[in-house]
């Protein structure tokens, strides 16, 4: 019973959070796998009220001061409580934007590393165009790739930000590279900040003669 309430409690925040950005209840819906109905008795649960609308956007400011008074003064079902591996894996699931099963998941044994992978694909520039089999092959890729398992090591030992894994799109999307998971790597930040949009080979090349720019 424990875990179910614990699970609605980080849909509801879903939903609240979605909601307060304009999706409609049947967009939210498709994102939780649920119906509108199921929507729409989580948002009055916490008392919000439910406006009728045709667009996603604009909501107005008295919404979303209604949405953050709900949310406002609660506490978190997992404050002060260890989670365990089963639930943290559930709520997981229930923030990922991809349909994956649970016994995937669990196949991986370092969860924080699955969460900072999940991390680097949280913008919308970085994920539009992910689909589910993308996600897992993204996800297979970098979990055993000796790059970033190297650098994310190292930054988790010394907490140097310099150091710390950062995705790069091999050939930058500004100059034509796709949003292919055989396009991207990881690099540290210190490189991907430097190398910014410069072509590959021009950067390999400079990377080989770097105190001539320094």
């Amino acid at each position: 019973m424990k875990k179910q309430i614990g699970y609605d409690s980080v849909k509801d925040s879903k939903i609240l959070k979605l909601y307060s950005q304009g999706y409609t209840l049947r967009h939210i819906g498709e994102i939780i796998g649920k119906n509108h109905h199921f929507v729409a008795r989580h948002l009055m649960k916490n008392g919000v009220e439910i406006i009728r609308h045709k667009t996603k956007k604009p909501y107005s400011e008295k919404l979303r001061k209604a949405v953050s008074m709900a949310k406002k003064g609660s506490t978190p079902w997992s404050k002060g409580k260890k989670m365990s591996r089963e639930t943290n894996i559930k709520n997981m699931m229930a923030h990922l934007k991809y349909n994956v099963d649970f016994e995937w998941l669990n196949s991986f044994e370092d969860l924080e590393i699955i969460k900072y992978l999940n991390h680097a694909i949280s913008r919308k520039r970085d994920y539009t165009g992910f689909t589910d089999s993308d996600y897992i092959a993204y996800i297979e890729k970098f979990y055993k790739d000796t790059k970033f398992n190297s650098l994310y090591r190292k930054w988790i030992e010394t907490g140097d930000k310099w150091i710390k894994p950062s995705l790069d799109h091999i050939h930058a999307k500004a100059t034509g590279g796709s949003l292919l998971v055989e396009n991207l790597r990881f690099v540290s930040w210190f490189e991907n900040r430097a190398k910014n949009d410069i072509p590959l080979e021009d950067w390999e090349r400079m990377k080989q003669h770097i105190g001539d720019y320094l």
